[in-house]
């Protein structure tokens, strides 16, 4: 039997899959896209080749990984950020702040990149999946608003964050894109329909 480093055999294949995801996001940050390789990633994770099988099966499976770690700790930010205000349109504007934010400090850019990926139809999908929890607490804020079809709306306002992640990413001050995306928001879609 081969010698574990953990407590358990799950712990152990729980951590080396971690590792596996950490090196991957490094390689991908510092050498982009066509730099994730199996060997590069198992190499920067200090494990044999075989390992990168082990725990996946294709490039498209670690970038799979390595997007949602990155929305998971994207969402564990934005939930602490919020945790922080009142409920309402304190709570949206530090939403749309701390979006802007994130994305000047540099952590959106992995989502962009594997968005870039030329992934299976199957694994854009799972990938689409996994974003698509990130309008969770905007559906939230704008039912405690009393914003009729708070779904539907919460579209809307994507698409302005998407337009001000945009702009914050091509280097416009997130700072001042968060204030103009919260005027935009609060009279276009809070206000006309409260």
């Amino acid at each position: 039997m081969p010698k574990i480093s953990a407590p358990t055999v799950a712990e152990h294949r729980a951590n080396r899959h971690a590792a596996l995801v950490r090196a991957g996001e490094e390689v991908l940050r510092e050498e982009g896209l066509a730099g994730v390789t199996p060997g590069r990633v198992v190499a920067r994770a200090g494990l044999s080749r075989s390992s990168f099988y082990d725990y996946f099966a294709t490039k498209d499976d670690l970038l799979i990984a390595i997007a949602r770690h990155a929305i998971e700790q994207w969402n564990s930010e934005i939930d602490a950020a919020l945790a922080e205000v009142d409920a309402g349109l304190p709570a949206l504007r530090q939403f749309i702040e701390s979006t802007m934010r994130m994305t000047a400090d540099g952590r959106h850019d992995i989502a962009n990149a594997v968005r870039e990926a030329n992934l299976s139809p199957s694994s854009m999908d799972d990938l689409m999946a996994f974003h698509d929890k990130l309008i969770g607490p905007v559906v939230s804020i704008l039912s405690e608003l009393g914003v009729p079809s708070p779904q539907v709306k919460a579209m809307y306002v994507q698409g302005l964050l998407n337009s001000g992640v945009q702009m914050v990413s091509h280097g416009c001050d997130p700072n001042g894109v968060a204030d103009e995306v919260f005027q935009i928001v609060t009279k276009g879609v809070v206000q006309e329909d409260s």
